[in-house]
């Protein structure tokens, strides 16, 4: 059985790769460039050249494979990648080329949350991909995932910087919105292993971590591990939203963005025993798993607030 994976030079895939590889599958990693496949060197897959906003190029890529796991989505739009024309028109690509090859299994990584309400055009892009999925005739399982950490993460590493340069921390809203973080190395093991489980088959599972924490405890969490004291002053998210959307068109990569901004004011939890329930292990909890924090400096933590994020902190 060859495995394709999309997404494969990302955060969560390069840990999809490595477990399918250590687990002696067979695969054939997705990646838009042999500078974006380089991240993936030495680890024994076969690297195809292509990107799912092209479909000619999934055709290729898909010869010979019976299982896919597609991760490929964006949280940010940028340089022509659209919520719609990624998340959503990419995964109607990919299934397509599955459909067209014969594939006969199909694992896809989505997002708590994911909704119809077009208010919300993040979410509403991935329930679209989600839509596709359910429809597309290929055997398949939805992981839906809160909200991820671990070595090259957006989120906290952020706030990680944001704690690093100030004392005093702005947060939009209450900062009670609860969230279950979840490791990459568990979600990513949690997805190779749904490729085997006939009892997920047509079935959207949520998954998070084995705890839950509001915006400020995580904060809180970020604060420990750094081994700073931070205040947190709570900003009315309509004060919040004009800065943001001056970022967003002054800088590269803000820190926050308007869509992003947007989930803060939501929960996104799962049941805190679902990772035990539907794949037989306790995945590792925030406190005492963000040690990989401390790599960010004094430079780093200005840079990610600048809008400019560190290649040796997140390299995608």
């Amino acid at each position: 059985m060859t495995v394709l994976v999309t997404g494969a030079t990302g955060f969560v895939g390069r840990n999809v790769v490595s477990g399918l590889v250590s687990r002696g599958v067979p695969v054939r990693a997705l990646a838009r460039s042999t500078r974006s496949a380089a991240a993936l060197d030495g680890s024994g897959a076969d690297i195809a050249l292509g990107d799912v906003t092209n479909p000619r190029s999934l055709a290729d890529a898909m010869q010979g494979i019976e299982s896919v796991i597609h991760l490929a989505a964006v949280i940010r739009e940028g340089k022509g990648a659209t919520f719609l024309g990624v998340n959503y028109q990419g995964t109607a690509n990919v299934l397509a080329a599955a459909k067209a090859a014969g594939v006969k299994r199909l694992v896809h990584a989505g997002t708590i949350g994911a909704a119809s309400d077009p208010a919300y055009a993040y979410m509403c892009s991935r329930w679209m991909a989600e839509e596709a999925v359910k429809q597309s005739g290929i055997p398949y399982t939805i992981l839906r995932f809160s909200v991820g950490f671990g070595e090259g993460d957006e989120f906290f590493n952020v706030l990680a910087a944001q704690a690093k340069l100030s004392p005093i921390l702005p947060v939009a809203g209450s900062g009670k919105a609860v969230f279950q973080p979840i490791a990459v190395e568990d979600s990513a093991r949690c997805l190779v292993e749904a490729l085997d489980k006939s009892g997920l088959a047509g079935k959207t599972v949520e998954l998070g971590g084995p705890e839950r924490l509001t915006y400020d405890q995580m904060l809180d969490a970020v604060s420990e591990a750094l081994g700073v004291k931070t205040l947190k002053l709570h900003l009315p998210l309509a004060m919040v939203r004009p800065a943001v959307w001056l970022m967003e068109r002054v800088m590269p990569r803000p820190p926050v963005t308007s869509e992003q901004l947007k989930m803060l004011d939501h929960d996104s939890v799962a049941e805190l025993d679902a990772v035990r329930k539907h794949f037989g292990f306790e995945p590792v909890p925030v406190r005492g798993s963000l040690g990989y924090l401390k790599r960010i400096g004094l430079m780093d933590a200005l840079m990610i607030n600048m809008g400019r994020m560190p290649k040796h902190i997140r390299d995608h």
